[in-house]
């Protein structure tokens, strides 16, 4: 368990190795550290909660406000995702989850974050800290549909299909998330108008707004792969007409040739040319002809 201190002075973010004693007291602390309490309203709904975090999610009650916040991981896929669970009450905030993720976030949000006097305004500052650089992370995927667009245009890249759905669920992860942001903010402003300064609630509108913005950057972005998957099954429906008509074309050409073979092939006794000497170069010119006549007309159609 780790305990921080919100000074109502300055708005630092203080830790000590003693136990915090007075209010707006920030306590980190793992599942099983939960179980054990027995001064947290309602925790045991929060515990229930935190046994799989799927999604972000508030449930508001008189004595305190609680939830669960997932957030996709933006590194590699092997990565793991920080989730964790939050009990607000008048007087602290329990964070519940990884104790050292939670503990290296506390202290980065406290390095760049001042004038933080009350425990509410803290979850809001933590929920914006989560998705201050989502922008840029958004963009870096745009870049990269982009450039997958450019090679779509050149040829068929490898293992497309499977690039695309690889954006399409990590698309689909975000827009869920946003979502679900722009869900508690609402609730939030909803639940506490009545008790945030003016100050506090212009702040929550900000974010309602800001997530609101990813929200819909995300929406353009799933259109986009929507557009760039059916520009890709344009060119499989291109490459395979082409192919048809190449295929076409060829039995076209030696169809003529097939007729005269199979109809000097009967070998009737009263056929005509069947015994001059010069049957066979004769059939081997005109097949030399038709082919010759037949790749004309086809170029003139620019079918070839």
């Amino acid at each position: 368990m780790m305990e921080y201190l919100l000074s109502t002075e300055d708005g630092r973010i203080k830790k000590e190795g003693k136990k915090q004693t007075g209010s707006n007291r920030i306590v980190l602390l793992s599942t099983e550290q939960l179980h054990a309490l027995d001064n947290c309203p309602h925790h045991q709904m929060l515990e229930r909660s935190m046994r799989t975090v799927h999604y972000c999610k508030v449930e508001l009650f008189a004595e305190s406000i609680q939830g669960t916040i997932r957030v996709p991981n933006k590194q590699e896929a092997s990565g793991r995702e920080l989730a964790f669970g939050f009990s607000l009450q008048q007087d602290q905030l329990l964070l519940v989850g990884d104790e050292h993720r939670l503990s290296a976030l506390v202290e980065r949000l406290g390095e760049s974050v001042r004038g933080c006097f009350s425990l509410r305004h803290f979850l809001l500052l933590l929920l914006e800290f989560l998705i201050a650089e989502d922008v840029l992370y958004l963009q870096t995927i745009e870049d990269e549909i982009g450039s997958l667009e450019e090679q779509l245009s050149q040829r068929i890249p490898e293992k497309f299909s499977q690039k695309i759905l690889a954006y399409r669920k990590q698309i689909n992860r975000y827009h869920s998330y946003y979502e679900q942001l722009m869900n508690i903010s609402d609730q939030m402003q909803e639940f506490l108008s009545d008790q945030m300064p003016v100050e506090e609630i212009r702040a929550w509108q900000m974010y309602a707004n800001r997530t609101e913005r990813l929200h819909n950057h995300v929406e353009m972005l799933r259109e986009y792969v929507l557009q760039l998957r059916e520009l890709y099954q344009s060119q499989i429906d291109m490459e395979q007409n082409r192919i048809m008509t190449l295929l076409t074309i060829v039995t076209t050409i030696f169809m003529p040739l097939t007729l005269i073979a199979g109809w000097y092939g009967m070998n009737f006794s009263n056929m005509p040319m069947l015994g001059w000497k010069y049957g066979y170069p004769a059939v081997i010119v005109v097949s030399v002809l038709v082919i010759i006549a037949e790749i004309l007309y086809f170029r003139k159609k620019k079918m070839l």
